[in-house]
């Protein structure tokens, strides 16, 4: 059923070139750039859903862009799915555009009364979590295109797109500039016959004192002492991806009231029998190293649901600690004081990418158990990877990840000196990054 939607992606693709003669008929709003007027920037991105790193990517991204140009200059629009739970991220110049995971049509709105999009979640052209959210990034690209609109794509994740994808990606993307965050990303990029350079992830950035202090707070009501070292487990299931739409299953589920494998409208989850035991395998891994490190350094655990469709993930887990823990979800939790948490930490466990990202700024040491390219990536690249990246589905992973553990016990300083190292590189790419988006526009709109 992807690939019937890649055709429905084509046709609106192509429909978006009539934008602006149906906007003189009042039957769509349709805006060009001409000297003298604001440049509306619209930013791309899977906002608004309770995920912690979409959401920390961007409001990073928008302070970025807010210091590099005047907002009497430029206007900021950010895609949201639901406005309250982005409520407070932004500063009060940025606009909010709501769209919905069907997405079709209020994509071409929003990007036909704006001037520039930027494509601004990491997984842009990735089939990981769903080829729909790549349909998604491709359909932008090509109105753009399509409206002769320019459209680039920032801090973004290429990964191996073959067959239908791959020719949907190529067509529709072509004219898009890509800043891809590594060095594998650009070689699958230019595989795909498109261009760009490397930069990095925008939420190197990301800072929230307040959320530091309010995380502190929290944890002091959870039963933490202050003095316990407090050990951070960031859960996922790894095996319900990717999403796929099934009519026949929306159907199902319509009538029998049963929605446990729904994402959201015709989405569901991947599942079998063999997915599922190696998700309680996973479970039953991690449990035992988060038990073996809480009893031999009397730790305080606190469980992390970065996304909220983690939530049932953190409270097996939780379910199976035995000593004192606490456990928190982006459900409840926004995306500063899930930051704020994850800067109190001791030591790092994670299968999520964005924890190991926002924990660096306090040099936290990281454990990655991982199923993602961009988990990999940033464990490879600040030179972790030997000792402190390890696979979800290990059949020793609960044995390998208390080997990194104590590796850690050994190594603390010498991890924190390679965060610190490769943060200040991180961060130095935001700004060429924020540099090099500046000359771009320009060039295009001077």
């Amino acid at each position: 059923m992807d690939r019937l939607l890649s055709y429905f992606v084509r046709l609106i693709v192509w429909l978006s070139a009539f934008a602006k003669l149906l906007s003189h008929f009042g039957l769509c709003s349709y805006d060009e750039w001409s000297k003298g007027k604001k440049l509306k920037v619209l930013l791309v991105g899977y906002n608004g859903a309770r995920n912690t790193g979409a959401d920390a990517r961007v409001v990073a991204l928008t302070q970025q862009l807010e210091q590099a140009f005047p907002t009497q200059a430029v206007e900021l629009t950010v895609m949201t799915l639901n406005t309250e739970n982005v409520e407070g991220y932004f500063s009060k110049s940025i606009r909010l555009f709501k769209f919905s995971t069907l997405f079709f049509f209020s994509l071409l709105r929003a990007l036909s009364r704006n001037h520039v999009a930027v494509l601004c979640e990491g997984s842009t052209l990735t089939r990981t979590f769903a080829d729909a959210l790549c349909m998604f990034y491709c359909e932008a690209a090509g109105i753009m295109r399509r409206q002769g609109k320019p459209c680039i794509a920032y801090g973004s994740e290429v990964g191996r797109v073959d067959g239908w994808l791959a020719s949907l990606s190529r067509d529709l993307c072509r004219d898009t500039y890509f800043i891809v965050r590594t060095e594998a990303s650009l070689k699958n990029l230019q595989d795909l016959g498109l261009h760009g350079h490397v930069g990095t992830d925008t939420a190197w950035t990301f800072q929230t004192s307040e959320g530091e202090a309010m995380a502190r707070e929290q944890l002091m009501a959870d039963g933490w002492d202050g003095q316990q070292p407090l050990m951070g487990v960031a859960v996922i299931n790894p095996f319900c991806w990717p999403v796929r739409p099934s009519l026949w299953q929306w159907l199902k589920a319509s009538l029998t009231g049963n929605h446990e494998l729904q994402y959201d409208k015709m989405y569901f989850f991947s599942d079998n029998k063999e997915r599922r035991l190696k998700f309680q395998h996973y479970l039953e891994e991690m449990a035992t190293a988060v038990n073996h490190y809480q009893q031999e350094h009397d730790a305080f655990v606190v469980v992390l649901g970065m996304e909220k469709l983690d939530s049932k993930a953190c409270r097996s887990l939780a379910e199976k600690i035995q000593g004192r823990h606490a456990f928190h979800t982006s459900l409840t939790c926004d995306v500063f004081l899930m930051t704020g948490l994850l800067r109190q930490l001791s030591v790092l466990v994670t299968s999520r990418y964005h924890a190991a990202v926002l924990s660096m700024e306090r040099r936290i040491p990281i454990v990655a158990v991982s199923f993602d390219a961009r988990l990999d990536g940033v464990i490879r690249e600040t030179e972790l990877d030997r000792d402190y990246l390890h696979r979800v589905d290990d059949s020793q992973l609960g044995a390998v990840v208390i080997a990194s553990l104590h590796m850690v016990d050994e190594h603390r300083e010498q991890i924190a000196e390679l965060i610190n190292r490769h943060l200040a590189e991180y961060k130095n790419k935001t700004h060429l990054m924020t540099q090099f988006f500046a000359t771009w526009l320009n060039e295009r709109f001077s």
